[in-house]
C-alpha cells in the first residue's frame, strides 16, 4: 500500500532519489575532478586565484557527487528558496503533521515531550487529501496496529531524509576542504617569499608571493563559508522532517489507541 502510493506520487518521479546508481561517484567523479583541478592549476599560475580556488570547489563537487551534480544543483536551489521539501512525499508528510497538530492540538512541553488536547473514543478528525492520509485511513480501518502505521509513515519520510543526508554530506565535505587548499596556497606563497630573500630584497619583490599568500586564504574562507550556508538549508530540513516525523508517529498512536476515524477533506 505506502509502496504503491509511492511509486504513484512520491520520490521518483522527482527524479532525486538515491538508489544503486548513485552509491558513488565513481570514474566519471574522478575524471571529472582530475579535468577541473589541471584547469585551475593553470588559472593558479596565470595568478587568477579567485577563479582557481572557485573551480577546485566545482571540482570537489564533481568528485563527491558525480553525475548526481545536476540533482544537487537543483537540490539546493529548492532548499535556500523554497519552504517546501523536495520530495513530494514528505511534503504530504508536512500537510498531514500541519493538520493534525491543529485538530489534536499538538505540543511540546518543557521537557520536550510531545502533548495532545483531549479527544474521545471513535472521535473523527478530518485530514487533507492526500496519499499518505488514504494508507493511513485504511490502515486505521483494518486495524493493523501502531507498528504497521508507523512503517508505512516511515516510507513517507524516509526516502527525502536520505536525500537531504547525502546533499548536505557532499556539500560539508568541500566546506571543509576549501580552507585547506586555502593553507596551502598561503604555504605556497611563504616558500616563494623565502626563497627570495636576500640582501636585495624589497616589498615590491615579495609583493606576489603575499598576494598568493593572502588571497588563496581568504578565497578558500569565504568559499567555505559559502559551502557551509547551503550545507545548513539542508541541516534545517533534516531537523524540520525529523520533528514532523516524531509528531506523525505520537499522533498516529494516539489515534490508534482512542480508535479514532479519519475522514478525507472534500
Amino acid at each position: 500500500m505506502a509502496n504503491d502510493s509511492k511509486q504513484k506520487h512520491g520520490a521518483p518521479a522527482s527524479g532525486l532519489t538515491l538508489g544503486e546508481s548513485s552509491a558513488g561517484a565513481g570514474a566519471i567523479g574522478l575524471f571529472g575532478f582530475l579535468a577541473i583541478t589541471a584547469l585551475a592549476l593553470l588559472l593558479f599560475i596565470a595568478e587568477s586565484f579567485f577563479l582557481s580556488m572557485l573551480l577546485m570547489s566545482f571540482a570537489l563537487l564533481v568528485y563527491v557527487a558525480g553525475t548526481e551534480l545536476h540533482k544537487l544543483a537543483v537540490a539546493s536551489l529548492q532548499v535556500f528558496f523554497s519552504s517546501r521539501h523536495i520530495i513530494p512525499n514528505a511534503g504530504h508528510v508536512q500537510q498531514t503533521v500541519s493538520a493534525l497538530r491543529r485538530h489534536l492540538h499538538l505540543r511540546k512541553d518543557d521537557a520536550g515531550l510531545v502533548k495532545a488536547g483531549p479527544i474521545e473514543k471513535g472521535t473523527k478528525i478530518k485530514l487533507p487529501d492526500n496519499p499518505l492520509v488514504r494508507d493511513l485511513q485504511a490502515v486505521l480501518k483494518r486495524e493493523k496496529g501502531p507498528e504497521y502505521s508507523q512503517f508505512v509513515a516511515h516510507e513517507y519520510y524516509v526516502d527525502c531524509r536520505e536525500v537531504y543526508d547525502h546533499f548536505h554530506a557532499h556539500l560539508e565535505f568541500v566546506a571543509g576542504v576549501m580552507p585547506l587548499l586555502g593553507l596551502i596556497g598561503t604555504v605556497v606563497g611563504l616558500i616563494g617569499m623565502f626563497d627570495k630573500l636576500g640582501p636585495n630584497t624589497s616589498v615590491e619583490t615579495l609583493a606576489p608571493e603575499l598576494a598568493i599568500s593572502l588571497q588563496t586564504t581568504l578565497y578558500g574562507a569565504v568559499l567555505a563559508s559559502a559551502y557551509t550556508v547551503i550545507a545548513s538549508r539542508f541541516d534545517q530540513r533534516i531537523k524540520s522532517l525529523e520533528y514532523d516525523y516524531d509528531i506523525l508517529c505520537y499522533a498516529i498512536d494516539l489515534l490508534i489507541k482512542n480508535e479514532a476515524v479519519i475522514e478525507v477533506e472534500a
